[in-house]
C-alpha cells in the first residue's frame, strides 16, 4: 500500500501533467505552463508578490519569464511539483489501469537473439566434407544442413568487424545512446538553475542546484562544460554570492591541473573575478 507521502507526489505529478484547477500561466519562449498559485507561491518571494493584488500578473494571471533560460525554467517548475529536476519520477500506473500496463507488458515482443556467432563443429566439418560419395545415387543424396534444420548453404568463417556489423549492431547502438547519456555533467544547468532560484528566491531550489553542481564538477573535474560553467558561475551570479564560486575554486584546490586547462585558461581576461580568486588562491590568500 502506497504511503502517504506517495499519494501527495502523485497527487502534485498529475496536476503538473493535466493542469487542472491552474490558476496561473507561465509563459518561457514559446511554451507556456499551467501551475498552480498554491505551489509556487508559498516557496518563492517572487511569485508570492507577483500574484498579489497590487500587481498586474494577478489581474491578466500570466507572468512572463520569456527573458530567462527556457530549459531552467522548466527544471524551476518541474521542482515545485516534484521537489527535484534532472530526475525522472517513477510513476505507478493508477489502481485503475494496472491491468492494462500488465497486458501491454506481456505483448511486448522479446528481443530476438543472435546466434551468428555460434558455431556447431560437426556442422562445419560436415560442410567441408566436399562431394557425397558416387554410391549414393544423386537424387537420394541428403543434405546434412536440411538434416540439421539449417539452411543450405554452409555457415561462412566472418571476421570479428563482420560480427559486429552484423550481430550486435542493436546493442552497440544501445550503449553508445547510454554512454552519451552518462557522458552528461549538466554542469551549465545546474548552474543556470541555481541562478534562477537566487532570482526568483527559491531557496530550497538554490540548495539543491548547488550541491548537485558540486557532485557533478567532482564526478566530471575533465568535462568540456568546466569553461562554459565558470563562466556562468561568475556572471549568472551576483559577487556577494560566494555559493557555486566557493564549490569551483575548492574543486581547483582538489584539481589544481584544472587551473592550467587551456579552455579555463581562456577565461581569465573576460572574467576578472574569476581571475582574481583563482590568483589568490594559487597565492594561498583568503579569496574573502
Amino acid at each position: 500500500m502506497d504511503s502517504p507521502q506517495n499519494e501527495l507526489m502523485s497527487a502534485l505529478a498529475t496536476l503538473h501533467l493535466s493542469g487542472k484547477y491552474s490558476d496561473v500561466t507561465i509563459l518561457s519562449g514559446r511554451k507556456s505552463y499551467a501551475v498552480h498559485r498554491a505551489i509556487v507561491c508559498p516557496r518563492s518571494g517572487f511569485f508570492d508578490s507577483a500574484c498579489s493584488n497590487q500587481f498586474q500578473e494577478m489581474q491578466t494571471g500570466i507572468i512572463d519569464l520569456s527573458d530567462d533560460d527556457d530549459e531552467a525554467v522548466e527544471h524551476m517548475l518541474h521542482y515545485f511539483y516534484y521537489l527535484d529536476y534532472l530526475h525522472e519520477i517513477e510513476r505507478k500506473p493508477s489502481p485503475v489501469f494496472r491491468h492494462q500496463a500488465a497486458s501491454d507488458a506481456r505483448q511486448k515482443p522479446l528481443k530476438k537473439l543472435d546466434f551468428s556467432m555460434i558455431e556447431d563443429p560437426l556442422l562445419a566439418q560436415a560442410a567441408c566434407c566436399g562431394a557425397w560419395s558416387l554410391l549414393t545415387p544423386p537424387d537420394e543424396q541428403l543434405d546434412a544442413y536440411a538434416l540439421a534444420g539449417k539452411r543450405t548453404n554452409p555457415p561462412a568463417i566472418t571476421s570479428s568487424a563482420d560480427a559486429k556489423s552484423s550481430g550486435f549492431d542493436e546493442e552497440e547502438e544501445e550503449e553508445e545512446e547510454e554512454q552519451e547519456l552518462v557522458e552528461s555533467s549538466d554542469l551549465v544547468t545546474h548552474s543556470r538553475v541555481y541562478a534562477l532560484a537566487e532570482k526568483y528566491d527559491i531557496p530550497l531550489l538554490k540548495l539543491l542546484a548547488r550541491q548537485k553542481f558540486e557532485v557533478a564538477l567532482a564526478c566530471w573535474f575533465d568535462s568540456s562544460e568546466i569553461p562554459d560553467a565558470i563562466e556562468d558561475v561568475y556572471c549568472g551570479t551576483i559577487d556577494s554570492d560566494r555559493g557555486l564560486r566557493d564549490v569551483v575554486i575548492q574543486a581547483l584546490r582538489c584539481q589544481p591541473a584544472m587551473a592550467y586547462r587551456k579552455d579555463v585558461k581562456a577565461l581569465l581576461p573576460d572574467v576578472p573575478q574569476f581571475a582574481e580568486d583563482l590568483r589568490k588562491m594559487q597565492n594561498g590568500q583568503s579569496i574573502y
